[in-house]
């Protein structure tokens, strides 16, 4: 665990015996493909770290719709950080389930808490973690809000390009909430254009300029 720990990006920079400390109070948990991890509104006391793998977090509407929000992968702390520092029990504020197999830290809320206030360089950590979720969030509002359906393709091909080409079709459209025929459309064009051009159903971008001047 000391090893796994030392060799993790949240922990890696913190001194040995702050890391053996941390240690004493986690452990590595195993989750298959669409296990989920908790649903919303459930009360947790522990704070995830995705070491491998990958999760979404959705919501449900009254009609039992899924409604994706953003999905994270390896190397991100999956916690509320105003729950972290006001309370010791965090409520989740959406469903959590894993988009493959993954490898999770599982550490233990209420002892992290105390080691983070007592440390400032841990402290120091978290926060960055924290800005860096915020970030994403940020990212997600201005693509749902203000891009349109060309705009949300070219920004994922351009930003995830990796995750572009391994997902199927209709997951793709799943998470920027459209329908997989406008998204085959959006992609005909983009290739008409020669943006990009699609070799063995992979995405290959052609003209990286062009694609960021779609959405920036």
């Amino acid at each position: 665990m000391l090893q796994k720990l030392q060799e993790t990006p949240l922990l890696s920079s913190l001194p040995l015996e702050l890391i053996r400390e941390v240690s004493l109070f986690c452990k590595v948990k195993r989750f298959i493909k669409k296990e989920v991890l908790f649903y919303e509104n459930d009360e947790i006391e522990t704070i995830y770290y995705i070491l491998k793998g990958s999760i979404k977090f959705y919501k449900v509407d009254r009609f039992d719709n899924e409604i994706f929000l953003y999905k994270l992968s390896k190397n991100s702390l999956i916690f509320d950080l105003s729950k972290l520092c006001d309370e010791f029990i965090l409520q989740c504020f959406a469903n959590a389930e894993f988009t493959e197999d993954s490898e999770v830290l599982a550490i233990d809320a209420k002892k992290f808490k105390a080691l983070m206030k007592a440390d400032q360089k841990l402290m120091q950590r978290v926060m960055k973690e924290s800005f860096l979720m915020v970030q994403q969030m940020q990212c997600i509002i201005s693509r749902d809000i203000v891009f349109d359906g060309t705009a949300k393709v070219a920004h994922m091909i351009d930003n995830d390009l990796d995750d572009f080409n391994k997902l199927k079709k209709h997951e793709i459209a799943y998470m920027l909430h459209m329908q997989p025929e406008t998204l085959s459309r959006i992609l005909k064009k983009l290739a008409r254009n020669n943006i990009i051009k699609i070799v063995n159903s992979q995405v290959v971008v052609q003209n990286e300029k062009e694609l960021k001047d779609i959405y920036d």
